[in-house]
């Protein structure tokens, strides 16, 4: 009876250290979630500011183009135009950013999870190597016909390699700011700073839980 009686309290005390095991393990997981989700917290807040003052921005730039239209030529036009343009895919991305998040929010695994924070990090990538593209604008928007005419030599010779070197710069990001670049030492110095740093630090919480899973 004394046998039966021990083996009964030890079998107790293990359902009750199993069941502690399992609470903290739950607690531990529930806590790496928050962490995950704070690591992200300012992110949103980044991606409101920039769609409410991209929105504004374009509005005003819409705005100042329309009322010079029939006093501008098509240096200013087309730089302008293109800013615009830049502008308002950056703000769809944004916005499409703010709906990754919200997945990555309200995701029921690990596995779903850590795709959106994927997406997140290459449409981050994306963003920035549109927005690259327009480098050329801010040397274009005050070029005129009659600089072209009147001083030929700074036109040709120092504006427009300008124009030239800039454009080389944008579309060289816009092709490497992607994934293939990854092993190379300034893609890696430049996804470890500001809002991929972020999004790395979220997914290794991620880790975190994937490994407590497992166990």
């Amino acid at each position: 009876m004394e046998h039966t009686d021990i083996l009964a309290l030890w079998k107790s005390q293990n359902e009750k250290l199993d069941e502690a095991i399992s609470i903290n393990k739950k607690l531990l997981k529930e806590n790496l979630v928050h962490k995950a989700k704070s690591a992200l917290s300012g992110f949103k807040a980044v991606r409101w500011a920039g769609i409410i003052f991209g929105i504004l921005w374009c509005a005003a730039v819409g705005f100042v183009l329309i009322v010079s239209w029939q006093y501008t030529n098509w240096f200013f036009k087309s730089a302008f135009i293109i800013h615009i343009a830049v502008s308002l895919i950056a703000v769809g991305l944004y916005i499409y950013h703010l709906v990754l998040l919200n997945n990555f929010d309200n995701s029921k695994t690990v596995v779903s999870a850590q795709r959106e924070l994927v997406e997140l990090k290459f449409s981050n990538l994306k963003t920035l190597g549109i927005l690259w593209l327009q480098l050329p604008v801010f040397s274009i928007w005050f070029m005129t016909n009659e600089w072209m005419r009147n001083s030929p030599g700074t036109f040709w010779f120092i504006q427009v390699p300008i124009v030239l070197i800039e454009l080389f710069i944008g579309i060289w990001l816009y092709r490497n700011l992607n994934y293939r670049s990854h092993q190379k030492k300034w893609f890696k110095w430049f996804i470890g700073k500001g809002e991929f740093s972020k999004i790395d630090k979220a997914n290794s919480f991620l880790l975190e839980i994937d490994e407590l899973d497992k166990k």
